[in-house]
C-alpha cells in the first residue's frame, strides 16, 4: 500500500507540475518533438544518398574495370607526375587486349568532350557531355532507352553520323516533336539522333545520361582529338561471370605490361 501511495503522489506531484509550469511543458515538448524529426529526416536524406550512390555505381557496373592514365582519387606516396607521364589508352590497345583476355567478356572504349552548349531552331541546352564509344558501350553500362534503338555494329565501325541523346537533351531540344531522326550538332558536325535515353534523374557520380549526347568514337574521332588528356581516353572492361575485379585487374595489367613492351624492372604505368 506504502509503494502505491508512494506512485499515486509522485504521479499527482509531477502532473502538477505540468499544470503550474506550462510554458516550460511546452518548450520541453517542442524540443523532443523537434529532436525526433530531425533524426528521421536525417537517417532519411542517409538513406537517400545511400540508395541514389548504389544506383550510380550499379549503372558502372560492380564488375567493370577502368583501364585510364589517371586514378578514381589521388593518395599515398606516389607523385602526381608519374601519372602525367604515363601514356593514354587508345583503340589499338582495345583492340589487343580483346584479342588476349581470357576473363573479360565484353570491352568498350570511352572518350570524352564536356561542357557543350547545344543548339536546334532557338532553343539552348548548355553544359552537355559529349561521349565517343565503341559498340560494346551498351553491353557495359546499364541504360535504358526512352525511345528509338542503340547504334548498330555497322554504325559504329563504319562511324555513321549516328547519336544517342539524353532525356533532356530531347525535352528541351525539341519540347513540341519527336528528337527521333532530327539532326544534331556537336563542333560543327551533325549527326541523326537515332534514339533517346529514359530519364535518370541527378546521379551522386555524375553518370547520368539525362544531359548528354552519345557517338560512335568511329565518327566523333574524325573532328574531336581522343588522344589528350582533356578528352580522359579509357578503356572500360567487364568481367566474366564468376571472376573477381582482382584477377581481372592482374590480368589486364599483364597483358598491358606486353602491349606496352615494358621490361620487368619497370613500373606499371596504370593506375
Amino acid at each position: 500500500m506504502l509503494i502505491l501511495r508512494l506512485i499515486r503522489e509522485s504521479i499527482i506531484m509531477a502532473w502538477h507540475a505540468l499544470v503550474v509550469n506550462k510554458l516550460r511543458t511546452f518548450l520541453s515538448l517542442l524540443g523532443v518533438t523537434i529532436g525526433i524529426f530531425a533524426i528521421i529526416t536525417v537517417f532519411t536524406a542517409v538513406d537517400s544518398m545511400e540508395n541514389s550512390v548504389k544506383g550510380s555505381v550499379e549503372k558502372l557496373g560492380n564488375n567493370t574495370v577502368y583501364v585510364q592514365k589517371w586514378p578514381w582519387a589521388f593518395g599515398g606516396d606516389y607523385p602526381w607526375w608519374k601519372y602525367w607521364q604515363r601514356p593514354l589508352p587508345t583503340i589499338d590497345e582495345l583492340t589487343q587486349l580483346k584479342d588476349r583476355s581470357q576473363l573479360a567478356e565484353n570491352m568498350a572504349f570511352m572518350a570524352f568532350l564536356n561542357g557543350q552548349t547545344l543548339k536546334w531552331e532557338g532553343n539552348v541546352v548548355e553544359n552537355c557531355d559529349v561521349s565517343l564509344v565503341s559498340h560494346d558501350y551498351e553491353k557495359i553500362t546499364g541504360f535504358d532507352l526512352y525511345d528509338g534503338r542503340y547504334f548498330t555494329e555497322a554504325e559504329s565501325n563504319g562511324g555513321y553520323p549516328v547519336a544517342l541523346v539524353g532525356f533532356e537533351v530531347a525535352a528541351n531540344l525539341y519540347p513540341s516533336i519527336s528528337a527521333m531522326d532530327k539532326t544534331i550538332t556537336v563542333k560543327g558536325r551533325k549527326a541523326k539522333i537515332v534514339g533517346v535515353f529514359a530519364k535518370e534523374g541527378e546521379s551522386m557520380i555524375g553518370n547520368s545520361h539525362d544531359k548528354s549526347v552519345v557517338l560512335p568514337v568511329n565518327y566523333g574521332r574524325k573532328f574531336i582529338d581522343i588522344r589528350t588528356d582533356r578528352s580522359g581516353p579509357m578503356i572500360m572492361v567487364k568481367a566474366k561471370p564468376n571472376v573477381t575485379n582482382a584477377e581481372l585487374i592482374d590480368e589486364l595489367k599483364g597483358h598491358m605490361r606486353a602491349i606496352r613492351r615494358l621490361r620487368p624492372v619497370e613500373e606499371d604505368d596504370l593506375p
